[in-house]
């Protein structure tokens, strides 16, 4: 009966034309990759597709430092910029390494994170919240041994998240959610991710944990992804497997409308981020430490394209504002700080990133 029940609405809503825009870009990205009839033909020109989005990369991403940069360089070029990232601990790359994680862990009984310095997508990233006697213990709770952490350690440095490649395993200070952002999540560390376009913050979202995800900020494995306005920093729409919501699935917390009081200084991050590390097109991951304030967590050289549906919005307008912008007013717009680029994009995004229709090519 409850089938039936859906199956009914869902036909409502396709004659009645009320489906969710977040439907339509979901339907609008799997069409244009199909091929099968124009963007313009379902009313979603603002929509940046995959293929037009590899060119911003080619074009905006220098080559070489597609392919030589890894986390540990990027920390480097960060912290030389002064930018905030989550202190290194200890860097593991041969056996004889593993063996001083075993020592410093029998002194040590914070958490800390594990990840591969090579690695994408969040893949090999193993968090640790505490030690409990001879038992690690994860954010969801379930408790492991060192012995699985070493082994763990040992496959990123034999490339098992690096293609082959041999890699190195990074340990970090385990970072400790803000108690200002605490009501958003129950579980885990969320993070922040903001598409920065030739310095401009054009699109933010949040990406908060659940138990669903096991406490990971993944949106493909349950994490919850929420848009956030570029100018006044409000939580706007949210959804969990592509299923629109308005509250916290534990709490039931409503967290349309959440405001981040300190989002001037994480729109800031982010652009001398992206400028640090020479990107003209970056997805920047940040959080709020309760200690260290904002913190770089990543510069991803490939923003992917999932913000889009979580603000229910695209991104293909705000690139070609920029873009517009930089030609009118000169290069100089574009050598400006990261302070006036900010306070540009929250102007630029509160009068709707100047609604003229989406004609021109990138």
């Amino acid at each position: 009966m409850a089938r039936t029940g859906s199956l009914s609405r869902r036909l409502l809503r396709r004659l009645t034309g009320r489906q969710s825009r977040f439907r339509q870009v979901q339907r609008r990205m799997k069409w244009e990759r199909e091929g099968a009839l124009p963007a313009s033909f379902y009313g979603r020109r603002d929509i940046l597709d995959r293929s037009t989005w590899k060119r911003l990369i080619y074009k905006y991403n220098p080559p070489e430092l597609m392919e030589s940069m890894d986390k540990l360089l990027q920390k480097e070029r960060l912290t030389g910029s002064g930018i905030t990232v989550p202190p290194t601990l200890l860097v593991a790359a041969t056996e004889e390494d593993l063996e001083g994680f075993r020592t410093w862990t029998e002194n040590n009984r914070e958490g800390f994170v594990v990840k591969p310095s090579m690695g994408h997508g969040g893949a090999g990233i193993l968090v640790v919240e505490r030690r409990v006697a001879s038992r690690f213990i994860l954010p969801s709770g379930r408790g492991i041994g060192r012995d699985r952490i070493e082994r763990h350690m040992g496959r990123i440095i034999l490339g098992s998240y690096s293609g082959g490649i041999p890699d190195r395993a990074i340990v970090e200070r385990r970072l400790v959610l803000s108690r200002r952002l605490r009501e958003l999540t129950t579980i885990g560390l969320l993070d922040i991710r903001v598409v920065v376009f030739r310095g401009f913050p054009i699109m933010a979202m949040t990406r908060l944990p659940t138990k669903r995800s096991g406490g990971r900020a993944n949106v493909h494995q349950g994490a919850l992804a929420a848009g956030i306005s570029v100018s006044e920093g409000r939580i706007t729409s949210a959804s969990i497997m592509r299923k629109n919501v308005r509250k916290h699935p534990r709490t039931g917390r409503n967290i349309i409308g959440f405001r981040f009081n300190m989002w001037e200084d994480i729109l800031e991050s982010a652009s001398s981020a992206a400028e640090a590390m020479g990107m003209g097109f970056a997805g920047v991951d940040l959080t709020v430490d309760d200690d260290l304030g904002v913190v770089v967590i990543e510069v991803n050289r490939r923003p992917g394209l999932e913000i889009q549906n979580a603000n229910r919005a695209g991104m293909r307008k705000r690139i070609q504002h920029v873009n517009r912008k930089i030609r009118k007013e000169g290069k100089e717009l574009e050598l400006i700080g990261p302070g006036l680029k900010v306070e540009l994009a929250r102007k630029w995004d509160s009068e709707g990133w100047s609604r003229h229709p989406v004609l021109e090519e990138e």
